[in-house]
């Protein structure tokens, strides 16, 4: 069965077709970064690299890890994000205006199709838009804000079925705790989930 996942891959890897295992290098279209793994992380790897960001329109940041910023320390890193972000001319920038996985979406940034990277563990929330999202770290990053291109192994999927119609009172949250309960915390790691059946339509 060819999956979302590989479909999205392949057209940034500019592949007809990709397998699970598969080793590819992408273009991304979209890279965010927060005030906590952001600026402060890569820049001074962008700086020995003598580089700078890519495409300033593809790259999204937020802070919201920091905020307020109650410290001398969280003050710091909240002005090196400003300030970086007006060193890259960067336009998509969203300061203490909520949790960056809610501010892409609600800003129009994340829409069907698109291969996104985040600086952030949660950063796979971006597929329920239809965009292949996952997370990198800051070394990770620093090599996509310089070249704009990412490699990867191709994931394997796990597709989950949901058929019928949900009970009273229960949620898409209810849902979601009882993948986990069924795979464990642990279950899905460095794979796609893919959901499908009458109850997701």
């Amino acid at each position: 069965m060819e999956t979302l996942a590989r479909k999205l891959i392949a057209r940034a890897a500019g592949q007809p077709g990709v397998s699970a295992g598969d080793v590819v290098i992408c273009k991304v279209d979209l890279a965010m970064i927060h005030d906590s793994g952001g600026p402060r992380r890569v820049k001074p790897m962008l700086e020995r690299l003598g580089r700078r960001v890519w495409d300033r329109d593809r790259v999204v940041v937020v802070t919201d890890h920091y905020v307020p910023a109650d410290t001398e320390e969280t003050r710091a890193i909240q002005a090196l994000t400003r300030q970086w972000v007006r060193d890259e001319e960067i336009a998509n920038f969203y300061d203490q205006q909520g949790i960056c996985h809610v501010v892409l979406p609600e800003r129009g940034h994340l829409s069907p199709g698109m291969f996104c990277v985040g600086g952030d563990s949660h950063s796979p929330t971006g597929g329920a838009f239809g965009a292949y999202m996952f997370g990198v770290g800051a070394t990770e990053m620093a090599g996509v804000l310089a070249t704009g291109e990412i490699w990867l192994r191709v994931p394997e999927t796990i597709l989950i079925q949901w058929n019928n119609s949900l009970g009273a009172c229960v949620t898409a949250k209810d849902m979601m705790l009882a993948v986990c309960g069924e795979i464990g915390m642990g279950g899905g790691r460095y794979q796609a989930i893919q959901y499908a059946g009458t109850a997701i339509r």
